[in-house]
């Protein structure tokens, strides 16, 4: 069994997930799509669910700082590459939209 004070006091955290909040922004610049809560959950469910989860635990701050840096120039380019496939796919049927062949 799991020390409770222990699970407490660490979050895993996932690398991924926030590198990918971060490149976002750029994202929608570069794809010409509205940066709207919609579009934004859509884009980071599709490149997420496209890209390994690399969970830390998040005891010290330090540390998280520290672990994303050292993520960061590995796995941004994938994450980068994910953010814009996924971005061209809502744009080209954004939520609400009918699906290809219906009326």
């Amino acid at each position: 069994m799991m020390d409770a004070e222990v699970v407490g006091k660490e979050k895993p955290t996932n690398l991924i997930k926030q590198i990918a909040v971060d490149l976002l922004p750029s994202v929608f610049k570069s794809v010409g799509l509205d940066d709207t809560a919609a579009n934004r959950e859509d884009i980071l469910a599709l490149a997420l669910n496209k890209l390994p989860v690399k969970y830390v635990t998040t005891g010290s701050g330090r540390l998280y700082a520290s672990s994303i840096e050292n993520f960061r120039v590995q796995y941004e380019a994938d994450v980068l590459a994910s953010l814009i496939r996924a971005a061209m796919q809502v744009k080209d049927m954004p939520r609400g939209s009918k699906k290809t062949g219906e009326r």
